[in-house]
């Protein structure tokens, strides 16, 4: 209950999440709350926040759930020994990035499973027609149709050569894609930035070049023949080591959340259950969300 509250911020969603009635959840708050005899939360208009009290339940909670995570599966792999087959799909080369290490830890895990990656698509199609059992993406599918499973918070930057005139600017206008070479993993009529943000507003680069790896579009990038964008995630190394300048787009930022997507299931193998609870463990990157003006969920 806490740790709903706290990921959620808000009472009439995490009694939703809970599938509790709202006025359950709030008596059972309530009651902890008496019990402890301090508040748990903050209650303002916008957000049930926190109070110091709250963090450490919370991270006692949070101690006490993996333990009883780690000991369900325990348990379930001893009685009937998890075997089959998970195939995951993934929306952007970038998971790639941070990927492996998950299947690393998932493999040893549960060695008698066999595991298939494949490049998605069109989600909605691929889950329905049982093409994969997970898929890793930041765009967004219908609820009422599918399982959507937050991973992380993310935002998309523009990078560019350190002595680049934008590398200057405190965030990148959708405008100063005008007339310049964008370097893209996904080719022009296959790209949300450009769909939906700089089509609209009459932007046309000067050149849109599709490059499928990520490294070398860094390269090109360093070597002057235009800028990138990329996932902040993915290319913060780079950024750290002085190789590229990156820079939000546009004042306010474009976030993304990613998330595990699967069709709706009561009985989801323990396996593909537990691969999205190692995913989510990962703790790629957190952002604080983003004023809602810019935020999106299809860039990548």
């Amino acid at each position: 209950m806490i740790r709903s509250i706290a990921e959620i911020g808000n009472m009439t969603r995490a009694a939703e999440q809970l599938c509790l009635s709202q006025s359950a959840l709030s008596q059972q708050l309530k009651d902890i709350e008496g019990k402890l005899q301090t508040d748990l939360f903050y209650r303002t208009r916008k957000k049930m926040v926190l109070t110091s009290a709250g963090y450490k339940l919370l991270h006692t909670a949070e101690q006490v759930l993996d333990l009883l995570d780690d000991s369900e599966l325990a348990i379930a792999q001893l009685a009937g020994g998890e075997s089959g087959e998970l195939k995951i799909g993934t929306h952007c080369i970038f998971c790639f990035k941070w990927l492996p290490q998950v299947l690393a830890d998932f493999r040893t895990k549960f060695p008698n499973v066999a595991v298939e990656i494949g490049t998605s698509y069109d989600p909605s199609l691929e889950l329905d027609q049982k093409q994969y059992d997970v898929i890793i993406s930041a765009r967004p599918l219908p609820e009422h149709s599918y399982t959507l499973q937050p991973l992380f918070q993310d935002q998309l930057v523009c990078i560019m050569e350190n002595d680049h005139p934008l590398a200057k600017q405190d965030y990148i206008r959708l405008q100063d894609f005008d007339g310049i070479s964008l370097i893209s993993h996904t080719e022009k009529d296959q790209s949300k930035l450009y769909e939906l943000l700089l089509q609209p507003q009459g932007v046309e680069p000067e050149r849109f070049m599709t490059v499928g790896q990520p490294q070398a579009i860094v390269e090109l990038v360093t070597s002057g023949f235009g800028v990138g964008v990329f996932p902040l995630w993915a290319i913060t190394s780079a950024v750290e080591a002085g190789t590229v300048a990156a820079k939000p787009i546009t004042k306010s930022g474009i976030s993304l959340t990613w998330a595990a997507l699967s069709l709706h299931s009561n009985n989801l193998p323990l396996y593909q259950q537990e691969f999205v609870r190692m995913m989510q463990k990962k703790k790629v990157l957190h952002l604080p969300p983003q004023s809602k003006g810019d935020q999106s969920n299809c860039f990548c």
